[in-house]
């Protein structure tokens, strides 16, 4: 884990006692000093574009509260919680942390997250994802931005391929698979319609559009002949060559998008975050809509929130905590530097003032949100503990599918023993 050191904190060695005296950055406590200033610890996971605006954020912040010094910390995605729970059980825990929401109802059940109620003005906040930020009723959450699970579509590959973009108001999961196969055919060496992966976002709105959830009462919500057809749905995609075969499929589902497919311009379509479109291609991207089943009631389609903002329940600077929250989350002049990068923002007021600075990436996410809206279901709220270990199982079990080494009717089932055994 990389940390943000200041020259100005230092330890301090008394040689004649032997004793150490130790600021904040040396781990030790952080609570207000005779000058009444305090220092703030805090936490997140991501790459380096993201380190980087979020500094010049909390540079701003501390420009703006001289009295608060923040001491960060932040690791890649695969080290994030590992480090943080170990930080936790050590009574180490910062005073703030990123969270996400597979993780966020461990947390709270836990007591390890502070009441945020009163720490934060959250009346410019979309109060539907607010309301995801809580756990049996008590708000231990504040969402960065919110975003929505889409298919991006790389027009130049379309182009050269002479395929016409599907129609996503009333396309299916079988017209997807047809455009898929085309632009294989048509895109020439190298090029593929899509790529597979088996994100729990997906398997969430495939499923939705059966009438059927996640997650309910605390174990998996999803049938076994839901889940048997949305792993058949990848099978039939390499069998028609609409994507790669199981084993580059399976290399690119452990890449990032700029190492995807329609992020290298040698895919059609792939299904991502609406936030990660500023990092997916130089080229143009569209965002589509969500295929759905002919049968379909509902999009399936949902708002999520990107990430949380958390204070630990064990954090001697609360206040001080709120006031960071409540400045990242609430300030134009964040807003600005932080852009999409932690989802679009859902604050009204900071909205209003800086969408037309916005990068185009960033402008164009928010109108595919606008253009959806009527369509989306409400946030999730909080998951089940274990919930974390879902995604990887489910991509396990997808992975054993289009390997040959399971049917797609005993995968079903194996994942729902396993992930009900874990979850709870």
């Amino acid at each position: 884990m990389l940390h943000r050191q200041r020259t100005a904190r230092h330890c301090v060695a008394l040689a004649a006692t032997g004793a150490l005296v130790t600021t904040a950055a040396c781990g030790g406590d952080s609570g207000p000093g005779d000058d009444g200033k305090v220092t703030l610890k805090v936490s997140w996971w991501g790459e380096a574009s993201r380190h980087k605006i979020t500094e010049q954020a909390i540079d701003l912040f501390e420009k703006q509260n001289p009295d608060v010094t923040v001491e960060s910390s932040y690791s890649t995605w695969d080290s994030y919680y590992d480090q943080l729970t170990t930080k936790v059980a050590a009574g180490d825990a910062p005073d703030v942390f990123a969270i996400e929401i597979r993780k966020l109802g461990e947390f709270g059940r836990k007591n390890t997250l502070a009441d945020l109620k009163g720490l934060v003005n959250t009346g410019d906040l979309d109060p539907k994802l607010l309301s995801s930020g809580t756990v049996d009723g008590t708000q231990y959450a504040i969402p960065t931005g919110a975003n929505a699970w889409a298919v991006m579509a790389n027009t130049s590959v379309f182009e050269k391929a002479g395929v016409s973009l599907p129609d996503d108001s009333s396309w299916t999961w079988e017209d997807y698979e047809d455009v898929s196969t085309q632009l294989t055919k048509a895109g020439g060496s190298g090029i593929y319609g899509t790529q597979i992966n088996f994100n729990d976002a997906f398997l969430n709105v495939f499923a939705a559009q059966r009438g059927e959830s996640l997650y309910d009462n605390g174990k998996i919500g999803i049938s076994a002949g839901t889940l048997a057809d949305w792993y058949q749905l990848s099978a039939d995609m390499i069998e028609s060559k609409g994507s790669p075969d199981a084993a580059l499929s399976n290399e690119l589902d452990a890449n990032s998008i700029e190492q995807s497919l329609i992020g290298t311009n040698k895919g059609g379509m792939g299904m991502f975050w609406t936030n990660q479109l500023s990092t997916a291609s130089g080229e143009k991207i569209d965002l589509l809509q969500m295929p759905q089943a002919p049968e379909a009631t509902s999009s399936g389609m949902f708002l999520q929130p990107a990430m949380f903002w958390t204070v630990g329940a064990h954090s001697e600077q609360q206040k001080a905590a709120g006031k960071l929250i409540d400045f990242l989350v609430n300030d134009p002049q964040a807003g600005k530097i932080l852009g999409s990068d932690r989802g679009l923002p859902m604050n009204s007021k900071v909205l209003k003032e800086i969408r037309s600075d916005l990068p185009a990436a960033d402008q164009a996410s928010l109108d595919y949100v606008d253009k959806v809206r009527d369509k989306l279901a409400d946030p999730p709220s909080a998951y089940p503990d274990g919930a974390a270990d879902i995604p990887d199982m489910l991509k396990r079990y997808g992975q054993d599918v289009i390997s040959g080494n399971k049917t797609t009717e005993a995968a079903a089932e194996g994942f729902l023993k396993e992930a009900n055994s874990t979850l709870g």
